[in-house]
């Protein structure tokens, strides 16, 4: 009971669900169409949105692109109104030189006001008083008289194991002590003594460079340096692969050059150091660092010298490895042609034997074809006496039209059957005189030789 009525609630509501189907029509088909609709409506809404903020963000580069045309005429006339100053430009390079030429030109002024130039010759003044003063040959500026690209270039061009230092000053016009430490410091005898020995043009240990702080260069280095306080000076050690690009790169090489720091002294308590103790200062840290260069310079040797032991080793395992293939290969080649003697030795006996062999057979197939040895007294028979080498003597009678070939296929058999080794021989008679040979006389008859109807047939043995 339970379960008709199941079956019948079960009927009851797919008949239900079929009905309204069936007054529903197309309704499932409709509803696919409509999902297919809303899903395009959503795309196309979502194009719509992304479209503005496309637009947004190429919005800066066009505006820039705009900027640049409509300002670049306003540009050009600026730096015709105003062009650039005697020392404005950092990757102005000849303004850079004449920055450095100036501020050469300005410490050796006091140079020559700290130590006064040469004194006038011996033996002229009054009382004598010229023999008494001192002779003073003025020392030269140590300061690079190139802008810091070109002095930075200098140094870099070096060898790694050859590079100098960097002494670096910045000269501010407006500190009140700036002067005061040119003439007292940096013009003292010492100092310029031990500036100029490292200084030379080649093998320097040290390169000075001094600039202004309104210069372009001393700007740059000040603030590449963080100098907030005068005077200031520092000594750097420049670390770059070296490189022999021109002038014009020089810009782009140096940006890749890195400094180390090693010594920096700044502001007013820098004047309270006696001129002598900064000098021991800067020689303590130029010995230290012509230390380091030796020690590399004495690793770079002794790695030369273990590569080249290296190679050496190298080359010589490659001649011992050389040398023991060309005997392997000799070997070999040895090897291979004593076998290809072997080979052929095999085969001419082989090609021996089988003509041995050929030769036997075709001397009995010709014995054979002549039917045997004729009677004695009939006609046509010719009766030949062989003599051997070792002297012994062998009848046979022949028919008188049989041929050459014919008395040496019977010698071929007889030599076989007693077994005598006599492989390659020769025919001839004494009276008269002649030579059969096996190549040209084969084909003649025993009566065209002569040998009709007797005659005696010398056998040499022509191996002996």
């Amino acid at each position: 009971m339970t379960d008709n009525t199941a079956t019948q609630r079960r009927t009851t509501t797919i008949s239900s669900e079929a009905a309204a189907a069936s007054s529903s029509g197309n309704s499932p088909r409709t509803s696919a169409t409509s999902g297919i609709t809303n899903n395009s409506s959503n795309s196309s809404t979502a194009s719509a949105m992304m479209l503005p903020l496309r637009i947004l963000s190429i919005a800066p580069k066009i505006v820039s692109i705009l900027l640049r045309v409509l300002f670049w005429p306003l540009f050009k006339i600026a730096n015709m109104a105003f062009p650039p100053k005697e020392y404005d430009g950092i990757n102005n390079s000849p303004a850079s030189d004449r920055a450095a030429r100036a501020f050469v030109s300005m410490f050796q002024k006091h140079i020559s006001v700290v130590r006064p130039v040469a004194v006038a010759a011996l033996g002229e003044g009054t009382n004598g008083e010229n023999n008494n003063q001192e002779h003073y040959v003025e020392p030269a500026c140590p300061f690079s008289p190139r802008g810091y690209n070109a002095t930075l270039s200098e140094i870099t061009g070096r060898p790694p194991n050859t590079r100098p230092l960097l002494l670096l000053y910045l000269h501010s016009p407006l500190h009140a002590n700036g002067t005061n430490f040119l003439r007292n410091y940096l013009c003292h005898s010492q100092l310029l003594q031990l500036l100029n020995s490292n200084n030379s043009d080649s093998h320097g240990s040290v390169v000075c460079f001094g600039a202004s702080v309104h210069t372009a260069d001393g700007q740059k280095m000040r603030d590449m340096l963080g100098v907030t306080s005068f005077p200031f000076m520092a000594l750097l050690s420049v670390k770059g692969s070296s490189n022999n690009n021109n002038n014009n790169n020089n810009n782009d090489n140096n940006n890749n050059v890195t400094m180390e720091l090693l010594l920096r002294m700044e502001g007013p308590q820098l004047l309270t150091i006696p001129p002598t103790q900064i000098t021991t200062y800067l020689n303590t840290s130029i010995s230290r660092h012509a230390e380091i260069l030796a020690a590399e310079e004495a690793r770079r040797l002794m790695r030369e010298e273990e590569q080249r032991l290296r190679q050496e080793q190298d080359r010589e395992y490659q001649e011992a490895l050389l040398a023991d293939q060309m005997r392997e290969i000799e070997l070999q080649e040895a090897a291979e042609r004593e076998r290809r003697e072997q080979e052929e030795k095999e085969e001419v006996e082989r090609t021996k034997k089988a003509k041995e062999e050929s030769r036997l057979d075709d001397a009995r197939a010709l014995m054979e074809n002549t039917g045997g040895e004729p009677i004695a007294g009939s006609k046509g028979v010719s009766r030949l006496r062989f003599t051997l080498p070792n002297g012994k003597k062998v009848d046979r009678r022949f028919r008188s039209v049989d041929l050459i070939e014919t008395i040496r296929a019977f010698l071929v058999v007889y030599f076989d059957e007693q077994g005598i080794e006599m492989k390659n021989f020769g025919l001839s008679t004494n009276f008269p005189r002649r030579s059969f040979k096996e190549e040209g006389d084969n084909k003649l008859t025993l009566e065209e030789a002569g040998l009709a109807p007797q005659a005696v047939i010398m056998v040499q043995d022509l191996d002996a």
